[in-house]
C-alpha cells in the first residue's frame, strides 16, 4: 500500500522550481570541494586581457587569436568579473546554478513532451534523465573550469528557445515566438553551438506536425515565426564573419572541418563509448582498442549503418508508434544533430576531463533517452535497479574527478603563494604541472604562463624579474614532481620522478628549443631533459617543483641528485 502511495505520488506532476532546487544543493555538495578549482588555462588568459584592454576591447576581442564573434559571452563574464572579481565562491556559485537551470530546463521540455504524447510516467522518467545528467562526470569540466562559461550558457539558450518553441505550440502567442527569435539572436554572439538550434526546432515542429492531437497549422506557423527567421539570421551571421574575419569557419577554422570529414567520423561512436558506458575511463589499452576499431572502415560503416536504419525506422513507422516512441524518436535525432558537431573537434583520447565540455549538449540528450528506454522494461524493480546502479557509478566517478580539481588547486595554490616574487635574477621553472589527470593546470608556454598567472591572480605580489617555463608534465598524484642533477657549471639534468607523465612544452609533446638564457635538449620526452644554461650559473634562480612546494637547484653540488 505504502508502495502504491508513492508511485502516485511520483506520477504526479513535479514542479521545475522544485527540480531546480534538488538540483543545485546535489551539485553544490558535489563540487564543493572543487570551489576554488578552474581559474586556469584559457582563464588567466582572458583575465588578462580584461585587465589589460578597455571594454570595447574585451567586447570584441581584438587581441585574441580565436575568431570569434562571442560579444555576448563576453559582456556577460566582464560583467560578472566587475562584480565578482577573481573571487572564487561567486563564479562557482554561478557555474553551479547555470547548470541547475539547464538540468530543470531540460527536465521541463522533455517532461512536456512525454504528456503530450500521453505517457503516464513523464515526470519518473524526465527526473531520472534529469538526475543522470545533472551528476554526470562529463559535466565536472564545464562545471568548475572557468573558461567553460559560455557551454553552460549555450545550453542554457537552446533549452530556453526549446521551451518557448513548446510553449509557442500550444498557445499559438506571438510573444513566444518573438523571445524565441531575441535568444537566438543573442545566442548567435556567443558559442557555434547555436548552428545547431533551428534543426532542433525543426525536429520538434515535425513531431508535433505528426501528432494528432495538435492543430497542423502550428507546424507552418512554427517555420514561418521561429525556424525562418533563425535560418535567416544564421545565414547573416556567417555573413558578417566572413567580412569581418574573411573566412566563413569560426573558432576552430577550416582546416579542423577538412580533417574531420577524413579523420573524425568514428567521434561520435567514441563520444557515445565514453558517455554511455564510461570508456574515458577504461585503462589506456583498453579504450585504445575500442578507439581503433571505431576509426576502422569496419567501425565507421557499422555505426553510420545503425543509425541510417535506426532513422529509416522513425520514418517508416513514426505515426504508428505509442507516446514514448514518438519521444525516443525526437530524442534520437536531437542526439544526432548535437553528435554531428563534435565531427571536426578534438577528441580526449588520453586523459581525464579535457574536451569533455564538447560533449556537455550531447549528454543531456543522451541520458534523456537512455532514462526513456529503460522505462519499457516492465518490472519495476528491475528499471530502478539499472537506473539506481548507473547513476551511483556516475556519482562515484563525479566525486573523483571533483577532487582531482580540488587536489590541483591546492598544488597551484601554494605554488603561487611560496613564489619568491622580490628575486632579482633570471626565474627557471624547471617542471610546471601541465594537468592533474585531464584537470588543467598550469602548463609552460613561451611567454611565461606562470608569471601571468601569479600577476593577474596576486597584483599585489607581481614577479620583479625574468622568468621561463622550461617545460611541464602531466600531474597523476599531487605529491608528483621531479629532481635534479648538477652534470657540471652550466649544464643540469631534470628527472620526472614517476613514470607515465611525459614532458609538455606549448601545448605539444615536450621538444628541445633555446632562447637567449638557455637551451634545452630533450633526452628522453618521457621522462629527462636536460638544460644548458648560455650566462654564469651566479645570474639564474633555477627552482623546480615537487608535490605543492618549490625547490632551488644548488649548482655547487655535481653528480647528486636533488630532491
Amino acid at each position: 500500500m505504502q508502495l502504491q502511495k508513492f508511485r502516485q505520488q511520483l506520477s504526479k506532476p513535479i514542479s521545475t522550481d522544485l527540480v531546480f532546487g534538488a538540483v543545485w544543493v546535489v551539485l553544490f555538495v558535489l563540487y564543493f570541494p572543487a570551489a576554488k578549482a578552474g581559474f586556469v588555462a584559457d582563464y588567466t588568459g582572458w583575465l588578462n586581457q580584461t585587465l589589460k584592454y578597455g571594454f570595447w576591447d574585451n567586447l570584441n576581442r581584438t587581441h585574441f587569436q580565436v575568431q570569434s564573434l562571442y560579444q555576448f559571452t563576453q559582456l556577460n563574464t566582464w560583467l560578472f568579473h566587475q562584480i565578482a572579481g577573481t573571487h572564487p565562491w561567486p563564479w562557482h556559485l554561478l557555474f553551479i546554478t547555470l547548470h541547475a537551470a539547464n538540468c530543470s530546463l531540460l527536465y521541463r521540455v522533455c517532461v512536456r513532451l512525454l504528456k503530450d504524447s500521453g505517457v503516464a510516467s513523464a515526470s519518473v522518467i524526465t527526473l531520472a534523465g534529469t538526475l543522470l545528467f545533472c551528476i554526470s562526470p562529463y559535466a565536472a569540466e564545464v562545471i568548475v573550469w572557468e573558461p567553460s562559461f559560455h557551454y553552460l550558457q549555450g545550453m542554457l539558450l537552446i533549452l530556453l528557445i526549446l521551451n518557448w518553441t513548446h510553449s509557442y505550440i500550444h498557445t499559438e502567442k506571438k510573444r513566444y515566438a518573438w523571445l524565441a527569435g531575441i535568444t537566438f539572436l543573442l545566442s548567435t554572439f556567443s558559442l557555434e553551438i547555436f548552428y545547431i538550434t533551428p534543426w532542433l526546432v525543426l525536429c520538434m515542429g515535425i513531431f508535433y506536425r505528426l501528432n494528432d492531437a495538435f492543430r497542423k497549422q502550428a507546424f507552418t506557423k512554427v517555420l514561418k515565426f521561429i525556424t525562418l527567421p533563425q535560418a535567416l539570421l544564421f545565414v547573416l551571421h556567417l555573413c558578417l564573419f566572413r567580412m569581418y574575419y574573411g573566412t566563413w569557419v569560426a573558432h576552430i577554422g577550416k582546416g579542423a572541418v577538412s580533417t574531420a570529414l577524413q579523420e573524425g567520423l568514428g567521434k561520435p561512436a567514441k563520444h557515445l563509448f565514453h558517455t554511455l558506458l564510461m570508456g574515458r575511463f577504461f585503462s589506456n589499452t583498453n579504450k585504445h582498442i575500442v578507439y581503433g576499431w571505431l576509426d576502422s572502415t569496419p567501425g565507421v560503416i557499422a555505426f553510420y549503418a545503425l543509425v541510417i536504419i535506426l532513422c529509416s525506422f522513425i520514418v517508416l513507422r513514426f505515426r504508428s508508434m505509442q507516446g514514448k516512441g514518438r519521444v525516443a524518436s525526437l530524442l534520437f535525432m536531437w542526439l544526432l544533430i548535437t553528435l554531428a558537431l563534435l565531427v571536426p573537434l578534438w577528441f580526449g583520447d588520453i586523459m581525464l576531463i579535457i574536451y569533455d565540455r564538447y560533449t556537455y549538449f550531447a549528454n543531456a540528450f543522451v541520458y534523456m533517452l537512455l532514462a526513456l528506454l529503460v522505462s519499457y522494461i516492465s518490472l519495476s524493480a528491475i528499471r530502478i535497479g539499472i537506473v539506481a546502479v548507473y547513476a551511483l557509478i556516475n556519482l562515484r566517478i563525479a566525486i573523483q574527478l571533483s577532487r582531482y580539481w580540488m587536489k590541483s588547486e591546492r598544488v597551484i595554490s601554494s605554488l603561487l603563494h611560496s613564489f619568491p616574487y622580490t628575486s632579482d635574477k633570471t626565474i627557471v621553472l624547471l617542471n610546471l604541472p601541465q594537468n592533474m589527470q585531464g584537470a588543467a593546470m598550469i602548463g609552460a608556454e613561451q611567454e611565461s604562463e606562470f608569471r601571468m598567472m601569479h600577476d593577474d591572480l596576486l597584483p599585489a605580489e607581481k614577479i620583479k624579474g625574468q622568468v621561463y617555463d622550461a617545460m611541464a608534465y602531466n600531474m597523476l598524484t599531487p605529491d608528483d614532481g621531479a629532481h635534479v642533477t648538477v652534470l657540471n657549471d652550466s649544464t643540469i639534468q631534470v628527472t620526472l620522478n614517476q613514470w607515465g607523465t611525459w614532458w609538455w612544452y606549448a601545448m605539444q609533446g615536450g621538444h628541445g628549443y633555446s632562447n637567449s638564457d638557455y637551451t634545452i635538449n630533450m633526452k628522453d620526452p618521457g621522462h629527462m631533459y636536460e638544460l644548458m644554461l648560455k650566462k654564469p650559473a651566479s645570474g639564474y634562480l633555477l627552482l623546480f617543483q615537487v608535490g605543492n612546494q618549490w625547490h632551488t637547484v644548488d649548482m655547487t653540488k655535481t653528480g647528486v641528485e636533488q630532491h
